[in-house]
């Protein structure tokens, strides 16, 4: 059974404080030869689902590891990493907006490169342009739901700074202030699109028409890297074992799906199959994207971060443990 915890944002603070205060050592007691290791998840989404299927399948068990996925602000995954409180974090976009800064964090694996989001709008609203002047909700500065409202505006002509960006959280609870009405708009997750026009809200736009870019998959330290490839290779594999079981049997991924791992709302008989063919096909059976994408990924974070000196791809990705054992799984 899948072991989880959610925290609420108002104890992301006194949660990071308790496990810095704890032991940074991988080996647990009573684990055998197991290797504890701890994964900071953004959000219990289709993003997130290859980490529960490793998890549930016994994959990274199959790796000799026993996996703790936590699930925090995205933003609090990357300072949990970079902290040594959990050693891989899944919100790609706050990694590379972490590794423009000059943060010590590199992205090792894509889920996918189709985001998954919809910029869900209250029922009065019917354009892009009428948002001037009023309140998105977002993930967070730096997170990829920002980025993509941000790239849904300037391509509707609408200047960012025309419009108030909030940090509202995770997207189930971004979702909550839209149903309170402290924001008039949203770039929601899959299936909470789902939820929210079933609700009455409208969806204006869907961001993968209008942006590609990194959504999920493994970010870690490049002193994970450099000091502990092994572990590093034994958990992008048990990933892409887990990728590739959900792309190729939809009938066991509709049900996964249906399960209590997921958040997708409180009728998952209804929507699941409708997730499964979006997400599921959007899924990178290689686990890497170009060297392109990852430069488009890294100017979209330097124009509001503002970096010193250029930085480059290597500065942020790094798939070189991702194409091996892509190799070895054919």
């Amino acid at each position: 059974m899948i072991k989880t915890r959610c925290f609420p944002a108002l104890l992301v603070t006194a949660i990071g404080l308790m496990l810095c205060g704890t032991e940074n050592t991988f080996s647990a007691e009573g684990l055998g030869n197991l290797t504890r290791v701890r994964m900071g998840l953004a959000a219990r989404s289709t993003t997130s689902m290859p980490f529960f299927v490793a998890k549930e399948r016994g994959f990274f068990r199959e790796e000799g590891l026993e996996v703790e996925l936590i699930v925090m602000q995205a933003i609090q995954t990357i300072q949990a990493t970079m902290g040594n409180s959990t050693q891989f974090a899944s919100a790609t976009g706050s990694a590379i907006s972490a590794a423009v800064s000059g943060a010590d964090i590199r992205v090792i694996l894509a889920v996918t490169d189709q985001p998954s989001f919809d910029l869900i709008v209250q029922p009065n609203i019917t354009s892009v342009q009428q948002l001037r002047g009023k309140k998105i909700g977002t993930g967070g500065v730096g997170s990829l739901a920002e980025i993509l409202a941000r790239r849904i505006l300037i391509a509707h002509n609408v200047r960012p700074e025309d419009v108030t960006i909030l940090a509202t959280g995770p997207s189930h609870m971004t979702y909550l202030s839209l149903k309170a009405k402290v924001i008039d708009a949203a770039p929601l997750q899959m299936p909470l699109t789902f939820t929210a026009q079933d609700e009455g809200f409208r969806k204006l736009v869907s961001a993968a028409d209008v942006y590609r870019a990194v959504q999920g998959g493994l970010a870690t330290t490049k002193a994970m890297l450099t000091e502990q490839p092994e572990l590093v290779t034994k958990v992008v594999r048990a990933m892409l074992k887990a990728i590739r079981l959900i792309k190729a049997d939809r009938k066991f991924s509709i049900d996964f799906i249906k399960g209590p791992w997921l958040d997708i709302g409180k009728e998952p008989e209804k929507i699941a199959a409708r997730v499964y063919d979006i997400a599921g096909p959007a899924l990178l059976e290689n686990g890497w994207v170009s060297e392109e994408m990852q430069r488009q990924m890294i100017a979209d974070a330097a124009v509001r971060i503002k970096p010193k000196q250029l930085v480059l791809p290597e500065q942020v990705f790094d798939f070189s443990i991702v194409r091996k054992v892509g190799e070895t799984l054919r």
